[in-house]
Protein backbone atom coordinates (compact mmCIF):
# COMPACT_ATOMS: atom_id res chain seq x y z
CA UNK A 1 0.00 0.00 0.00
CA UNK A 2 0.98 3.28 -0.74
CA UNK A 3 0.30 6.89 0.27
CA UNK A 4 -2.60 7.35 -2.88
CA UNK A 5 -3.78 4.34 -2.12
CA UNK A 6 -4.45 4.91 1.26
CA UNK A 7 -5.86 7.92 0.69
CA UNK A 8 -8.48 6.70 -1.66
CA UNK A 9 -9.45 4.07 0.64
CA UNK A 10 -10.07 5.96 3.77
CA UNK A 11 -12.62 8.11 1.06
CA UNK A 12 -14.08 5.89 -0.38
CA UNK A 13 -15.08 3.82 3.24
CA UNK A 14 -16.11 7.00 4.92
CA UNK A 15 -18.61 7.64 1.50
CA UNK A 16 -19.90 3.75 1.48
CA UNK A 17 -19.75 3.30 5.15
CA UNK A 18 -23.24 5.43 5.47
CA UNK A 19 -24.46 5.13 1.92
CA UNK A 20 -26.33 1.83 1.66
CA UNK A 21 -23.68 0.14 -0.85
CA UNK A 22 -21.49 -1.80 1.49
CA UNK A 23 -18.13 -0.33 2.58
CA UNK A 24 -16.43 -3.91 2.97
CA UNK A 25 -17.19 -4.65 -0.68
CA UNK A 26 -15.69 -1.33 -1.78
CA UNK A 27 -13.00 -2.36 -0.03
CA UNK A 28 -12.19 -5.81 -1.50
CA UNK A 29 -13.36 -4.12 -4.98
CA UNK A 30 -11.65 -1.08 -5.65
CA UNK A 31 -8.06 -2.99 -5.03
CA UNK A 32 -9.28 -5.94 -6.84
CA UNK A 33 -9.87 -3.54 -10.31
CA UNK A 34 -6.45 -1.30 -10.02
CA UNK A 35 -4.76 -4.69 -8.93
CA UNK A 36 -3.95 -3.19 -5.49
CA UNK A 37 -2.36 -5.30 -3.00
CA UNK A 38 -5.71 -6.09 -0.87
CA UNK A 39 -5.85 -4.14 2.82
CA UNK A 40 -5.21 -6.00 5.90
CA UNK A 41 -8.01 -6.54 7.95
CA UNK A 42 -6.55 -4.11 10.60
CA UNK A 43 -6.54 -1.14 7.92
CA UNK A 44 -10.18 -1.88 7.35
CA UNK A 45 -11.67 -2.03 10.92
CA UNK A 46 -9.25 1.08 11.29
CA UNK A 47 -10.98 2.75 8.76
CA UNK A 48 -14.09 2.18 9.94
CA UNK A 49 -13.12 3.10 13.50
CA UNK A 50 -12.69 6.60 11.15
CA UNK A 51 -16.20 6.64 10.35
CA UNK A 52 -17.46 6.13 13.91
CA UNK A 53 -15.46 9.36 15.15
CA UNK A 54 -17.59 11.06 12.30
CA UNK A 55 -20.45 9.55 13.88
CA UNK A 56 -20.01 10.75 17.24
CA UNK A 57 -18.56 14.33 15.74
CA UNK A 58 -22.64 14.88 14.43
CA UNK A 59 -24.29 12.88 16.94
CA UNK A 60 -22.15 13.15 20.16
CA UNK A 61 -25.44 15.21 22.18
CA UNK A 62 -27.49 11.68 21.69
CA UNK A 63 -24.40 9.52 22.50
CA UNK A 64 -23.88 11.46 25.42
CA UNK A 65 -27.34 11.71 26.51
CA UNK A 66 -27.79 7.31 25.91
CA UNK A 67 -24.56 6.72 27.66
CA UNK A 68 -25.96 9.08 30.51
CA UNK A 69 -29.61 7.49 30.87
CA UNK A 70 -28.02 4.02 30.26
CA UNK A 71 -25.88 4.47 33.75
CA UNK A 72 -28.58 6.11 35.87
CA UNK A 73 -31.39 3.42 34.64
CA UNK A 74 -29.01 0.73 35.91
CA UNK A 75 -28.85 2.28 39.38
CA UNK A 76 -31.84 4.26 39.87
CA UNK A 77 -35.22 2.59 39.13
CA UNK A 78 -37.04 5.22 37.95
CA UNK A 79 -34.81 6.85 35.59
CA UNK A 80 -35.81 3.71 33.47
CA UNK A 81 -38.60 4.92 31.35
CA UNK A 82 -36.29 7.66 30.12
CA UNK A 83 -36.35 7.05 26.23
CA UNK A 84 -32.60 7.59 25.74
CA UNK A 85 -32.47 4.51 28.67
CA UNK A 86 -35.11 2.34 26.70
CA UNK A 87 -33.05 3.13 23.16
CA UNK A 88 -29.74 2.09 25.11
CA UNK A 89 -31.49 -1.09 25.86
CA UNK A 90 -32.42 -1.71 22.76
CA UNK A 91 -28.91 -0.89 20.99
CA UNK A 92 -27.73 -3.63 22.95
CA UNK A 93 -30.19 -6.08 21.82
CA UNK A 94 -29.95 -5.14 18.59
CA UNK A 95 -25.88 -5.62 18.83
CA UNK A 96 -26.11 -9.11 20.11
CA UNK A 97 -26.14 -11.08 16.73
CA UNK A 98 -23.49 -9.16 15.49
CA UNK A 99 -21.55 -9.93 18.46
CA UNK A 100 -22.73 -13.75 18.11
CA UNK A 101 -21.82 -14.06 14.31
CA UNK A 102 -18.89 -12.54 14.59
CA UNK A 103 -17.17 -15.25 17.34
CA UNK A 104 -19.01 -18.15 15.19
CA UNK A 105 -17.50 -16.70 11.76
CA UNK A 106 -14.18 -15.02 13.28
CA UNK A 107 -11.80 -17.67 11.47
CA UNK A 108 -13.77 -17.57 8.58
CA UNK A 109 -14.12 -13.65 7.86
CA UNK A 110 -10.82 -13.19 5.86
CA UNK A 111 -12.04 -15.53 3.16
CA UNK A 112 -14.68 -13.57 1.88
CA UNK A 113 -12.63 -10.43 1.80
CA UNK A 114 -10.54 -11.82 -0.70
CA UNK A 115 -13.09 -12.82 -3.27
CA UNK A 116 -15.03 -10.68 -5.49
CA UNK A 117 -17.09 -12.95 -6.82
CA UNK A 118 -18.31 -13.24 -3.46
CA UNK A 119 -18.95 -9.65 -2.89
CA UNK A 120 -20.73 -9.08 -6.39
CA UNK A 121 -22.89 -11.88 -5.00
CA UNK A 122 -23.81 -10.26 -1.62
CA UNK A 123 -24.23 -6.62 -3.91
CA UNK A 124 -27.30 -7.91 -4.99
CA UNK A 125 -28.77 -9.42 -2.31
CA UNK A 126 -28.18 -6.11 -0.55
CA UNK A 127 -30.30 -4.38 -3.92
CA UNK A 128 -32.91 -6.90 -3.01
CA UNK A 129 -32.84 -5.42 0.55
CA UNK A 130 -32.95 -2.31 -0.01
CA UNK A 131 -35.76 -2.30 -2.86
CA UNK A 132 -38.01 -4.78 -0.57
CA UNK A 133 -37.15 -2.43 2.18
CA UNK A 134 -38.54 0.15 0.59
CA UNK A 135 -41.57 -1.42 -1.02
CA UNK A 136 -42.68 -2.56 2.45
CA UNK A 137 -42.32 0.31 4.07
CA UNK A 138 -44.61 2.29 2.33
CA UNK A 139 -47.55 -0.11 2.52
CA UNK A 140 -47.29 -0.62 6.40
CA UNK A 141 -48.51 0.97 9.54
CA UNK A 142 -45.55 2.76 10.98
CA UNK A 143 -44.13 1.45 14.31
CA UNK A 144 -41.43 3.32 16.40
CA UNK A 145 -38.16 1.81 16.89
CA UNK A 146 -37.93 2.97 20.45
CA UNK A 147 -40.83 0.94 21.91
CA UNK A 148 -40.24 -2.97 20.61
CA UNK A 149 -37.58 -4.90 21.19
CA UNK A 150 -38.59 -7.64 18.45
CA UNK A 151 -38.05 -4.65 15.92
CA UNK A 152 -34.62 -4.06 17.44
CA UNK A 153 -33.26 -7.39 17.29
CA UNK A 154 -34.39 -8.04 13.50
CA UNK A 155 -32.45 -4.47 12.55
CA UNK A 156 -29.55 -6.30 14.62
CA UNK A 157 -30.00 -9.45 12.64
CA UNK A 158 -29.64 -7.28 9.34
CA UNK A 159 -26.38 -5.90 10.79
CA UNK A 160 -24.93 -9.13 11.58
CA UNK A 161 -25.28 -10.36 8.24
CA UNK A 162 -23.52 -7.10 6.97
CA UNK A 163 -20.42 -8.67 8.33
CA UNK A 164 -20.51 -10.36 4.84
CA UNK A 165 -18.55 -7.69 2.73
CA UNK A 166 -21.21 -6.55 0.00
CA UNK A 167 -24.17 -6.58 2.26
CA UNK A 168 -24.16 -3.02 3.26
CA UNK A 169 -24.65 -2.81 7.23
CA UNK A 170 -26.66 0.62 6.86
CA UNK A 171 -28.54 -0.71 3.63
CA UNK A 172 -29.59 -4.04 5.77
CA UNK A 173 -30.15 -2.39 9.38
CA UNK A 174 -32.32 0.52 7.76
CA UNK A 175 -34.31 -1.72 5.31
CA UNK A 176 -34.85 -4.28 7.82
CA UNK A 177 -36.70 -1.41 9.99
CA UNK A 178 -38.45 -0.25 6.88
CA UNK A 179 -39.81 -3.48 7.08
CA UNK A 180 -41.95 -2.62 9.87
CA UNK A 181 -43.10 0.43 8.31
CA UNK A 182 -40.44 3.02 10.61
CA UNK A 183 -40.03 6.15 9.28
CA UNK A 184 -36.68 6.57 6.55
CA UNK A 185 -35.38 9.10 9.42
CA UNK A 186 -35.62 7.46 12.38
CA UNK A 187 -34.42 4.25 10.67
CA UNK A 188 -30.97 6.33 9.13
CA UNK A 189 -30.32 7.41 12.86
CA UNK A 190 -30.97 4.07 14.81
CA UNK A 191 -28.54 2.38 12.15
CA UNK A 192 -26.00 5.22 12.79
CA UNK A 193 -26.25 5.01 16.37
CA UNK A 194 -26.56 0.87 16.44
CA UNK A 195 -23.21 1.08 14.52
CA UNK A 196 -21.12 2.54 17.22
CA UNK A 197 -20.74 -0.34 19.55
CA UNK A 198 -19.93 -2.87 16.80
CA UNK A 199 -17.64 -1.09 15.07
CA UNK A 200 -15.34 0.27 18.39
CA UNK A 201 -15.19 -3.63 19.15
CA UNK A 202 -14.13 -4.68 16.29
CA UNK A 203 -11.31 -2.01 16.16
CA UNK A 204 -10.13 -2.81 20.11
CA UNK A 205 -10.38 -6.99 18.75
CA UNK A 206 -8.93 -6.66 15.34
CA UNK A 207 -5.99 -4.05 16.76
CA UNK A 208 -5.59 -6.31 19.92
CA UNK A 209 -5.24 -9.08 17.36
CA UNK A 210 -2.79 -7.28 14.90
CA UNK A 211 -0.81 -5.25 17.38
CA UNK A 212 2.47 -7.07 16.64
CA UNK A 213 2.45 -6.80 13.11
CA UNK A 214 1.33 -3.54 13.27
CA UNK A 215 3.69 -1.93 15.96
CA UNK A 216 6.85 -4.47 14.45
CA UNK A 217 6.63 -3.36 11.45
CA UNK A 218 7.91 -0.29 9.62
CA UNK A 219 6.66 3.49 10.09
CA UNK A 220 4.77 3.39 6.73
CA UNK A 221 2.76 0.72 8.11
CA UNK A 222 1.29 3.02 10.88
CA UNK A 223 1.58 5.89 8.80
CA UNK A 224 -0.89 4.54 6.36
CA UNK A 225 -3.33 3.54 8.85
CA UNK A 226 -3.22 7.26 10.38
CA UNK A 227 -4.04 8.55 6.65
CA UNK A 228 -6.60 6.07 5.75
CA UNK A 229 -8.40 6.64 8.83
CA UNK A 230 -8.29 10.44 8.71
CA UNK A 231 -9.37 10.51 5.24
CA UNK A 232 -12.63 8.01 5.85
CA UNK A 233 -13.25 10.23 9.10
CA UNK A 234 -13.49 13.56 6.66
CA UNK A 235 -15.52 11.78 3.94
CA UNK A 236 -17.51 10.07 6.47
CA UNK A 237 -18.58 13.33 8.18
CA UNK A 238 -20.15 14.64 4.50
CA UNK A 239 -22.09 11.25 4.18
CA UNK A 240 -23.55 11.10 6.94
CA UNK A 241 -24.64 14.91 6.42
CA UNK A 242 -25.61 14.06 2.79
CA UNK A 243 -27.95 10.61 3.40
CA UNK A 244 -29.97 12.09 6.42
CA UNK A 245 -30.81 14.83 4.23
CA UNK A 246 -31.24 12.80 1.04
CA UNK A 247 -33.23 10.52 3.12
CA UNK A 248 -35.82 12.80 4.33
CA UNK A 249 -37.43 13.04 0.81
CA UNK A 250 -35.95 10.03 -1.24
CA UNK A 251 -35.97 6.71 -1.16
CA UNK A 252 -32.94 4.39 -1.60
CA UNK A 253 -33.87 2.65 -4.93
CA UNK A 254 -30.76 4.71 -6.52
CA UNK A 255 -28.48 2.77 -4.44
CA UNK A 256 -29.78 -0.68 -5.32
CA UNK A 257 -28.91 0.38 -8.62
CA UNK A 258 -25.79 1.13 -8.10
CA UNK A 259 -25.92 -2.11 -6.26
CA UNK A 260 -26.35 -4.25 -9.56
CA UNK A 261 -24.92 -2.26 -11.63
CA UNK A 262 -21.59 -2.32 -9.62
CA UNK A 263 -21.94 -6.36 -9.23
CA UNK A 264 -22.10 -6.01 -13.11
CA UNK A 265 -19.23 -4.49 -13.78
CA UNK A 266 -17.38 -7.01 -11.45
CA UNK A 267 -18.75 -10.22 -12.71
CA UNK A 268 -17.63 -8.68 -16.12
CA UNK A 269 -14.18 -8.11 -15.18
CA UNK A 270 -13.87 -11.42 -13.39
CA UNK A 271 -14.77 -13.04 -16.39
CA UNK A 272 -12.35 -11.17 -18.45
CA UNK A 273 -9.31 -11.74 -16.70
CA UNK A 274 -10.35 -15.52 -16.42
CA UNK A 275 -8.69 -16.16 -20.13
Amino acid sequence: MNTLQSIILGIIQGLTEFFPISSSGHLVLIPFFFNWESPPLYYIVTVHFGTLVAILSIFYREVYRIIEAFFLGIFVKSKRSNNYFKLSILIIIASIPSVLLGIFLEKYIDKFFYNPLLVAAFLIITAIILLAGEKRGKNIKAKNVKNNTFIALIIGLGQAIAILPGISRSGATISFARFFGIKRTECVKFSFLLSIPVIFGSFIFEIYKSHSIIFNGSFSEIKYLIIGFIFSCISGFFAIKFIVYLTRSKNLNVFAIYCVVLAIITFIVVYCRSF
